[in-house]
């Protein structure tokens, strides 16, 4: 009797770390949710309400584990388009990693142009809400005669897989899910009468909010960009701001065709 108790219990422990091992997050580091042949292509439907552009995608060169792609536009209309055709990339242990810059209009405010340096665009194996990379700067744009300080602080994040999703070139399932957070805050000196001030005319606020999805073996098949901001409200001073007091524009990114060897 002691001896089958002993059994049971050694089988009990075996299933039991079987079933643990089973349950561990996913480990992706042998696909490619970005392939990285030469001459592998995308081509994206650009959207911003009624206005819809072309972007093609095209690896240019490989060496190793990092690769380098082009735009055709060579200043593409979507967001994504932009970032991963401005430097080099490396995909390394489930990772996609980007050397280049973020590049968008804030309307009202001028061009905005991030760099990024080892910048995870999206990590396979990490927890969902994660953290993937993060820079901040400050610089000044003038606008209309203000000089407007604008800080910024730039992140990825990892989301929760996406099972399934249809864009023009297909119907793909088991998804990345990936983030682009651009979070904003402005101040400018104004004058009223004799008297300079500095005022707060943006507060931090995530001003931009990127959705990117990934199919494994295929790429970026989706990417959803939304530009939000309400500045504060100046009704009661004498004077006229040079921005818009508030935007919501909504770009897409949607994969029409692909070549991928």
């Amino acid at each position: 009797m002691l001896k089958k108790f002993i059994l049971l219990c050694v089988v009990s422990v075996s299933i039991l770390s079987c079933t643990e091992s089973d349950d561990t997050s996913r480990s992706n580091d042998n696909f490619s949710y970005l392939p990285l042949t030469v001459n592998n292509s995308w081509t994206y439907d650009v959207a911003t309400g009624t206005d819809v552009s072309s972007d093609e995608l095209t690896v240019s060169s490989v060496t190793g584990s990092s690769y380098s792609l082009i735009s055709n536009p060579a200043v593409p209309a979507g967001l994504m388009t932009g970032v991963l055709s401005s430097g080099e990339l490396t995909a390394a242990n489930g990772q996609l990693i980007g050397n280049g810059t973020i590049g968008f209009d804030f309307q009202g405010v001028g061009d905005f142009s991030i760099d990024i340096v080892d910048g995870v665009l999206y990590d396979q194996n990490a927890n969902n809400n994660e953290e993937l990379y993060t820079t901040s700067g400050t610089f000044t744009e003038t606008v209309d005669g203000y000089d407007l300080d604008i800080n910024y602080v730039a992140s990825t994040i990892q989301l929760a897989d996406q099972s399934s999703m249809t864009v023009p070139a297909g119907t793909f399932t088991d998804l990345l899910h990936s983030q682009l957070v651009i979070n904003v805050s402005i101040t400018t000196d104004i004058a009223i009468g004799p008297i300079s001030q500095t005022i707060t005319l943006l507060a931090a606020q995530d001003v931009m909010v990127v959705d990117n999805y990934w199919a494994q073996d295929v790429g970026l098949v989706k990417s959803d960009n939304q530009l939000d901001y309400m500045l504060e409200d100046f009704s009661a001073l004498p004077v006229s701001l040079p921005v818009p007091q508030s935007a919501s524009v909504l770009t897409t990114q949607d994969l029409t065709l692909y070549t991928v060897n």
